[in-house]
């Protein structure tokens, strides 16, 4: 999707465009919901459509020869729909070990085929494909002729393939021959691509992101797709902010390209709506004259009144709509959905930090890889489950995400502006200093992020490399941002930790830092001088703002509990091991790590502890990458929800430590074996708050009170004995409850509950969709059973693929219809395929009741290779 669109497209029907004449379907194609832009405003018709190009493909996951041909048999090969990875079903099976290796994933070549025809009069537009991405390499065919060859494996890329299409109805085959292997070497050099690697770079081999078909008249606003069409796009930001008087001025940059054959005369306006579908701002350029073939950057400014500025906490964004005129009559329109927000980036003892408008941000929050990937599912999966991710972390109350070395995924970037999550993008980095061609191939993918992603507004860094740079380097990367985003309100900076006085001069030059201490030692870290904190120093703090990128680089499973609780009673350190956490332990080293950093906060008016100006805890989720440990988990276990965003107990600490509001969470259950033979439990339990006291009740009963937490948020209450019933600790500020948390006894497991997740359209037969199912053992209550880990049987009928679940310490556990529950619950997947119908799934344990689920996969239209569905991230807009 292009980066001037952050959620919102305007697509039209398959079969209408096949069979009738552009202009009627042009009329006839359905706007964006009225819940997204109101009848208030319409913005006018132009012969500027986007087609959905992600239906209907055939695969094989196999070299064969002569697959581009149009006449090649492809009628025996897998029905797909991208985005789609071919390493959904060989992946989270093996074993993890450091530095990562082969993961055991498939690496090769596969073929993608796709047969589409377009309607006669399509002969006087020009036609774009947009390939969001492609892991690692594609050779790109149209009707049997190469048109393309994508090799950088992570920016979009683009193709004019207006003079190869056939068109009246003519069938057109595209083709893609993809190569995930990481030896695969660029062409032209033989050089390889140094971030081409599992283990910083998770390898989901195949078309893995979104496929666009673009429809624009001969004069149009070009797409931001530097690479292959080397065009920019437009460019929409503010300036000369007046926050108190919510005004700004704004500016929209349009590249304009003529192709009509002839000069004219081409004006550019603008049109910014709100939320609610009122127009906020309009205004326009002196039109500009264009000879036959030129583009050129056309610009028009206005100011905004009564703005909403885009935030953290209020992440509110505006519709702006570019159209271009030529005596009159609108020739383009090109819809940017983005947001307006004052940023500044400073140094200096108490004052320094991030500004957004004019407030100071601390940014909490995590490293990701821009892989995202889902045990069963690997990175392509529908884009409601981004959203769900996205909103998963804004729970926990972050606000800020680092994605790591390679630049992500477009959905998740748009996800993460509309919860208010504040963006670090990379471009292309294997934590080295490359030089010769492979530093050239990082400053490229680098403008291309840059343009790809520049109107949307929370990225507010951007990162030129995972280690030292040269000064030389990092002055061509900071003339790189002055060039492609001068006015965007970003930064752009490198990751650096060691060797500071050394790289003073790289001090002078990088516009923010990054820092990772990650594996510093934990005990009196604050208290050592400033040369043990790896990538701090004064002269940095008090230019720019440094932000931890990736700390807490330890490991701990979901499943286990603490050292009482069964099946495993603590986690049992093999030989290879390098750490041993249960998830109680997990919980309380990750809220001690953070409070490292938060005492030591910029905001902190104490120069000796005015250091950091955000914090990052690597992964959110579990991840199919490099491992700190060996020997006992198929993934790395760093996440703080595991590969199917199951919370772990460091999920809810996480959400408390990073609250503004009143917050507490017992770590743990309260079901602990009783009976003859069972063990007396008399343990400390611990509770994560932000309170001032956090008092604890068993069955109703004081147990004692705690004013004063360790680490700032662990309240701990030493000497409880378990006896069911209920545990309930109440936080206290000012002597007033504020919050509080009760855990109860589960009884005996009697049953299993199966509960759906579903997009806000329920389960689309998009062979692209999915069903997530969340499995419990529970008793005869319904509560879930805590220590039950117990394997589950599962059947499913009708149309729909089986993706399974996972457990994480069990090797070839995916992509099965059985599965271990996990502290009682577990979740698998089931992804949808082009027929719809009923699907029914249960789910069976000996002496336990069983579950069934039914629920319908319903009817998504595509012919002729182009589909009237609307992607999932549109319709969740539309459900507001």
């Amino acid at each position: 999707m292009p980066s001037h669109d952050l959620s919102r497209r305007k697509f039209i029907g398959a079969a209408a465009f096949a069979t009738a004449g552009l202009a009627t379907v042009l009329r006839q194609a359905y706007p964006v919901s009225a819940a997204i832009v109101s009848p208030s405003y319409t913005p006018p018709e132009s012969p500027r459509v986007l087609l959905n190009f992600n239906l209907d493909w055939r695969f094989l996951r196999e070299d064969v020869t002569g697959a581009e041909a149009i006449q090649f048999d492809d009628s025996k090969w897998s029905v797909v729909s991208t985005p789609h990875t071919f390493n959904d079903v060989d992946s989270f099976r093996t074993l993890i070990s450091h530095g990562g290796g082969d993961r055991g994933t498939y690496k090769g070549v596969a073929w993608y085929r796709k047969h589409f025809c377009l309607p006669s009069d399509i002969s006087d537009r020009r036609i774009f494909l947009e390939f969001e991405g492609i892991r690692q390499a594609g050779d790109i065919y149209l009707n049997g002729k190469q048109v393309g060859l994508y090799e950088n494996g992570i920016t979009a890329y683009g193709i004019d393939i207006t003079d190869m299409l056939l068109t009246g109805g003519k069938d057109n085959v595209l083709a893609v021959k993809v190569d995930n292997r990481t030896s695969y070497v660029e062409r032209a050099t033989g050089t390889e691509f140094e971030w081409n690697t599992n283990d910083f770079n998770p390898d989901f081999g195949g078309i893995n992101q979104h496929v666009w078909l673009h429809v624009t008249g001969k004069i149009h606003q070009t797409l931001p797709l530097y690479y292959g069409l080397e065009s920019q796009g437009v460019y929409v930001y503010a300036q000369n902010f007046d926050i108190r008087k919510k005004t700004a001025d704004l500016t929209v940059e349009s590249e304009v390209k003529n192709g009509s054959g002839d000069r004219a005369t081409v004006g550019l306006s603008v049109v910014v709506v709100d939320a609610a579908g009122q127009i906020q701002a309009r205004f326009e350029a002196d039109p500009v004259d264009m000879v036959d073939g030129e583009k050129s950057v056309q610009i028009a400014t206005g100011s905004i009144k009564e703005a909403r500025f885009w935030s953290t906490e209020d992440p509110y964004l505006y519709d702006v709509y570019s159209i271009l005129r030529v005596d009159g009559k609108v020739v383009d329109v090109s819809h940017t959905v983005t947001g307006f927000r004052k940023t500044a980036f400073k140094g200096g003892v108490g004052t320094g930090g991030v500004y957004i408008n004019d407030r100071f941000v601390y940014l909490k929050g995590y490293a990701q890889r821009s892989s995202d990937e889902w045990a069963g599912l690997g990175q392509a999966y529908p884009d409601w489950m981004h959203d769900f991710n996205a909103r998963l972390m804004r729970e926990s109350h972050a606000n800020y995400v680092r994605w790591m070395h390679v630049s992500p995924q477009r959905v998740d970037v748009d996800a993460m502006a509309r919860h208010g999550i504040v963006q670090i993008c990379p471009a292309g980095d294997k934590e080295r200093d490359p030089i010769g061609r492979q530093w050239d191939q990082r400053v490229e993918v680098m403008r291309d992020s840059m343009i790809y992603f520049r109107n949307n507004p929370s990225i507010l860094f951007w990162e030129a490399g995972n280690t030292v740079l040269t000064v030389e380097q990092m002055e061509q990367i900071v003339a790189l941002r002055k060039q492609w985003d001068p006015n965007g309100g970003r930064v752009i900076g490198y990751r650096d930790n060691d060797n500071i006085a050394a790289n003073s001069a790289l001090t002078s030059i990088s516009e923010y830092y990054e820092v990772m201490i990650g594996q510093a030692p934990q005990t009196d870290a604050l208290k050592t001088p400033d040369a043990l904190f790896r990538g701090y120093s004064a002269q940095r703090r008090n230019r720019a703002p440094i932000v931890e990128a990736e700390d807490f680089r330890d490991e701990g499973a979901r499943r286990f509990w603490d050292d009482d609780s069964p099946p495993f009673f603590g986690f049992k350190k093999g030989p290879n091991d390098t750490y041993a956490y249960t998830s109680e332990s997990f919980a309380l080293a990750g809220v001690k790590r953070y409070w490292e950093y938060w005492q030591n906060r910029i905001s902190n008016t104490d120069p000796a502890h005015s250091k950091w100006s955000g914090y990052a805890s690597i992964y959110f989720s579990d991840s199919n990458a490099d491992g700190r440990q060996d020997s006992s988990e198929v993934a790395r276990v760093s996440g703080k929800v595991d590969a199917v965003r199951l919370p772990k107990e460091i999920y809810f600490a996480e959400r408390v430590i990073q609250n503004k509001q009143p917050d507490l969470h017992i770590l743990g259950h309260w079901s602990y074996p009783t009976g003859p033979g069972a063990k007396k439990i008399v343990k400390t339990i611990y509770v994560i708050a932000n309170t001032g006291s956090v008092e604890l009740f068993v069955n109703g009963t004081a147990h004692g009170v705690n004013s004063t937490p360790e680490s700032g948020y662990i309240f701990s209450f030493p000497d409880t004995e378990f006896v069911p019933g209920a545990l309930r600790a109440i936080g206290r500020s000012g002597g007033k409850p504020v919050a509080e948390h009760e855990l109860t006894t589960a009884g005996p497991a009697t049953q299993i509950r199966l509960t759906p997740i579903l997009g806000p359209m329920g389960l689309q037969a998009d062979g692209q969709d999915v069903a997530l199912i969340d499995v419990e053992v529970v008793d005869a209550r319904g509560q879930r059973c805590p220590t039950a880990e117990m394997r589950i049987d599962f059947t499913c009928r009708g149309p729909a693929i089986w993706r399974g679940g996972y457990n994480s310490g069990q090797i070839e556990s995916t992509n099965n219809l059985f599965i271990d529950t996990e502290l009682g619950i577990n979740r698998v997947s089931i992804r949808s395929t082009l027929t719809a119908g009923s699907i029914i799934v249960t789910a069976s344990h000996p002496g336990l009741k069983p579950a069934t689920l039914r629920f319908t996969a319903n009817s998504v239209e595509c012919k002729h290779g182009v589909a009237t569905w609307m992607p999932s991230r549109m319709q969740m807009l539309a459900m507001k």
